[in-house]
């Protein structure tokens, strides 16, 4: 038992990490010390192991298992039972995790995006030594795959999010004196939000591009964007009222309908699914980020807040069909990575720590915005003071991993390849 609760701490956290765009899950399974287990176990599903769950004999060993998993010994039935034993204790943590971290997360990256930033840079940076040193043999042809999988992750992570399917509408912010001197607003740093009606969730929305607000200004028309595609964001006039944001608002006013918001296609959820279910096993990628760029991410958590909170049958649909995807990449992508692990061990692990290089381009907290909402890195200017809260974040980071992974060390270390 004590093992299948600390699996199920480590599934809790890699759920937690799963909802954050730019963190991948794998990263933390990695971190946890369970990574080659996990692709293992999952790769080893199939047929077979449904026909030995049916068996009784199977059963009894599993709950054997569950007791002290030394006793599972190396037979064919032992390892299938410590596999499921593994899978279901790390998903008994994931589930509630994303379920919970979904209502959580999100309002808090927007709200501190710089600090919660400086914090995932922290935790994927010194994550990156666990699979460096695990490369036994360091070649310059691994450098060379370490170094196209960098650069291919930091161009991919760089991508803008699309938002064809996004509502979008003008809405005037009304200050509450004139301003005292020239501000930028941008798509991260001002967040205008409809409340949702009886515990209905609320919908967000940003600007389309970054704007200026001009010195002296006492009102600005301005464009924005649903954060999340779909019908839901098609708005009436004044459902708008809340704002966050750098400047002294005294009131939002929203004159005429948002529109042009479509919900994806189930079709289309699917393929999502999979394909960020595949992008979740691998360390580096974020699952939640390949959602993002699709747009889908906002979507599926709106469908999910919908479906928990609600009973809404069209947010259940949305749900059952994102699981279906899951299930189906999990299942194919894990068996191809695990083929990759027991083949090229060393060259994969190479491949691996170029992805989390490559993913660090999008957890890098101080940006600005160009055209088509790309993402372009700067760096803090002087004396800005949210630099030293960053840094401090970064910090709690970078500690975190050192202390998990001096834990997994003592407990018994990585393979190496």
């Amino acid at each position: 038992m004590k093992h299948w609760l600390g699996n199920s701490l480590r599934g809790v956290c890699m759920g937690v990490a799963d909802v954050v765009p730019g963190v991948s899950g794998g990263t933390v399974a990695l971190i946890l010390g369970i990574y080659p287990r996990l692709v293992g176990a999952v790769g080893s599903l199939g047929t077979e192991t449904l026909r030995m769950i049916r068996r009784r004999s199977f059963r009894l060993l599993v709950k054997e298992g569950l007791r002290d998993p030394g006793r599972l010994g190396d037979t064919r039935d032992g390892t299938h039972a410590g596999h499921v034993l593994l899978l279901a204790s790390v998903v008994a943590g994931i589930v509630p995790a994303i379920a919970m971290g979904a209502q959580v997360l999100p309002p808090l990256i927007s709200a501190h995006p710089e600090q919660m930033r400086g914090l995932f840079l922290g935790l994927v940076a010194a994550s990156v030594t666990i699979p460096a040193r695990q490369i036994r043999r360091r070649s310059l042809r691994r450098w060379l795959l370490a170094a196209g999988a960098a650069a291919l992750t930091a161009w991919f992570v760089g991508l803008p999010a699309p938002s064809t399917r996004h509502a979008v509408g003008t809405v005037t912010l009304e200050f509450a004196e004139p301003v005292a001197s020239e501000l930028r607003l941008t798509p991260r740093n001002l967040t205008l939000t409809a409340p949702g009606e009886g515990g209905w969730p609320e919908i967000e929305y940003g600007l389309r591009a970054s704007q200026y607000v001009p010195r002296g200004a006492t009102a600005l028309d301005v464009q924005v964007v649903a954060r999340m595609a779909g019908g839901a964001g098609n708005l009436p006039s004044g459902s708008i009222r809340d704002w966050d944001g750098p400047a002294q608002v005294s009131s939002v006013l929203q004159r005429e309908a948002l529109t042009g918001g479509r919900n994806p296609s189930l079709g289309y959820v699917f393929v999502g699914g999979a394909l960020a279910i595949s992008a979740m096993v691998l360390p580096g990628i974020s699952g939640s980020f390949v959602l993002l760029l699709l747009g889908l991410y906002h979507f599926v958590l709106h469908s999910l807040a919908l479906a928990l909170r609600h009973g809404d049958p069209g947010g259940a649909v949305v749900v059952v069909t994102m699981l279906a995807a899951v299930a189906t990449g999990l299942l194919t992508f894990s068996r191809v990575l695990k083929h990759l692990f027991a083949r090229w061990r060393g060259a994969t692990l190479a491949v691996l720590v170029g992805l989390m290089v490559g993913s660090l381009r999008k957890l890098w907290p101080f940006v600005d915005h160009a055209g088509g909402g790309r993402e372009v890195l700067t760096l803090p200017s002087a004396g800005d003071p949210e630099a030293l809260s960053v840094g401090l974040m970064f910090c709690a980071g970078v500690a975190a991993v050192l202390l998990l992974d001096a834990v997994g060390r003592r407990q018994g270390g990585g393979d190496q390849g």
